[in-house]
């Protein structure tokens, strides 16, 4: 069977940058199953898995703009620290929860000295030119359920449910 959209899609991966440092994987054996064409994975790779079929392996070398976006330096801001309120060390790397306007917004400690904090609200991958190499585990069509709330369901609970609901005839 081909990926084509609405074909529910399992993968394995790994994900590095372009010095080899590995960013994600799934090489502990999770796989990620996602609904093609629904704009759940990056679209290059939606992109790139159109036609493929279960067992294919591919690789592909995704952009900053085709990934998690490029940095975008308005989202970097210098906090006197005075004004910064948070409970703990202030340490570089930690993240935490704030608000702009009525987003929740994550942002990385990037900078602290004596007089100011610098946060980063960019996603940690933002600027990162990612390396994919991606193994084609599964590919079948997607459930009524499945396309309803476009949210791969577990294929063993939707079974035992069916089991549940099944008619067993004794024969004599």
């Amino acid at each position: 069977m081909q990926i084509s959209n609405d074909k529910v899609v399992t993968i394995e991966y790994t994900m590095t940058d372009q010095l080899g440092n590995l960013l994600d994987t799934s090489d502990n054996g999770e796989t990620v199953s996602f609904i093609h064409g629904r704009g759940t994975v990056f679209p290059a790779l939606e992109a790139a898995l159109e036609g493929r079929s279960i067992g294919e392996r591919l690789q592909l070398t995704l952009t900053p703009e085709q990934a998690y976006g490029a940095t975008d330096e308005r989202l970097v801001k210098v906090i006197p620290r005075d004004k910064f309120k948070l409970e703990g060390e202030i340490a570089v790397g930690r993240r935490f929860k704030t608000r702009r306007d009525d987003t929740e917004v994550v942002v990385t400690v990037v900078k602290v000295d004596d007089e100011s904090v610098v946060v980063d609200a960019n996603p940690p991958l933002a600027g990162v030119t990612i390396q994919m190499d991606v193994v084609i585990v599964e590919v079948r069509d997607a459930i009524a359920e499945e396309l309803a709330s476009g949210q791969v369901q577990d294929m063993d609970a939707i079974y035992e449910k069916e089991q549940k609901k099944s008619v067993i005839v004794e024969l004599k």
